[in-house]
């Protein structure tokens, strides 16, 4: 990434490194949606788990475009504090940091909203899988709304973090005090504890189900990748609280819109990638039926050829038996069609049901 004298990245790879972000979520988002339209086992998804990933893809443009936005207020700033940019007029200097305050409020939420979306197409997709499990879907509930108060408790946070005035937030250095430095702090520790708090509570959900699935070993490692993806999004979200904390009453603001674009948008890619399970599952279990079906094909073949033999030397051998066997042939390899079209969740839900009853 190019920098400028400061050794900060330039306004250039900042806008390039927003949009690329972007551009990459977009991407795993439209082949999610390709996915959900042509694989069979993904009809029937509910399509709130599509709208909560729709909702976070929505977020993170309307996130990259005001980062975009502020950005030359942002450079503008930072150049000032490391004066490579000489302050001219203490007016200009203000108006910029108003600007770019102006923006930040907005930006902020924004980021929280595209994370507690992908957290909520989670839960959706959990409260499809545990439908026929009643303990699931209790712990479920409770894990739902002490999500969503986590997420108003993170804006809540933020609007007092410069004083019971939010109009505080946006003006110049109506937020520079002691106080106002401690409880920004603290929206950010608070925001952050519950991030990662909620996640591993959304990754520790299915962790019981997994364990008592009889399936191979494989089987089990690609569902914990899945129910483990959130360990990308906490170190993401680690990472940027450590950029947002006010050290010395300063903030580096390059380095924290740079982790905020790269954890919002590694958050809507993990949440597309549940989807790409299901394509690599439906291909495997797909390449497994037509293998079976050939074997069964084949030992079909062999047994009209020993009937037809046995019926012109004969000429008294039923074909009830053929047929009777073509019939269970036909019947099995129909079953295995039909494994192959359900999901590696729906059997882990499947088979801990029966397993309960």
């Amino acid at each position: 990434m190019a920098s400028g004298k400061s050794g900060n990245p330039s306004h250039k790879s900042l806008i390039v490194l927003i949009w690329v972000s972007f551009s990459a979520a977009l991407l795993f988002v439209a082949l999610r949606t390709i996915i959900r339209i042509r694989i069979p086992t993904t009809h029937h998804v509910t399509p709130l788990e599509d709208c909560f990933i729709f909702l976070g893809l929505a977020a993170l443009l309307a996130l990259c475009i005001l980062e975009t936005i502020q950005l030359p207020s942002l450079y503008y700033i930072t150049s000032v504090l490391r004066g490579t940019i000489p302050i001219t007029t203490a007016e200009l200097i203000i108006s910029q940091t108003e600007r770019y305050l102006r923006y930040q409020f907005p930006i902020v939420i924004l980021f929280w909203t595209v994370l507690w979306s992908i957290k909520a197409a989670f839960l959706a997709l959990y409260w499809r899988l545990f439908r026929d499990l009643v303990w699931y879907r209790r712990a479920w509930t409770v894990l739902a709304i002490i999500t969503f108060l986590a997420y108003g408790g993170c804006i809540a946070t933020l609007s007092v973090s410069c004083g019971s005035d939010v109009r505080n937030f946006f003006a110049f250095y109506k937020c520079g005090a002691s106080d106002n430095v401690r409880r920004s702090n603290f929206s950010v520790y608070f925001s952050t504890a519950v991030d990662v708090f909620t996640d591993l509570c959304i990754m520790a959900m299915p962790l019981r189900l997994l364990y008592n699935l009889r399936v191979s070993f494989s089987q089990k490692l690609g569902l914990a990748c899945v129910f483990s993806l959130g360990f990308v999004m906490i170190t993401f979200a680690i990472i940027r609280a450590n950029q947002s904390l006010a050290q010395n009453e300063f903030v580096h603001l390059t380095l924290l819109l740079i982790w905020s674009t790269l954890a919002a948008s590694i958050s809507v890619l993990v949440g597309t990638l549940p989807a790409f399970k299901v394509l690599i599952t439906a291909r495997a279990r797909a390449s497994k039926s037509r293998s079976g079906n050939g074997e069964y094909r084949g030992v079909e073949k062999k047994q009209v050829s020993s009937a037809g033999k046995s019926a012109r030397s004969a000429h008294s051998v039923a074909l009830t038996p053929v047929h009777n066997d073509n019939a269970r042939s036909v019947k099995t390899g129909a079953s295995c069609t039909s494994q192959a079209t359900e999901s590696q969740e729906e059997i882990l839900v499947r088979r801990e049901t029966d397993r309960t009853r």
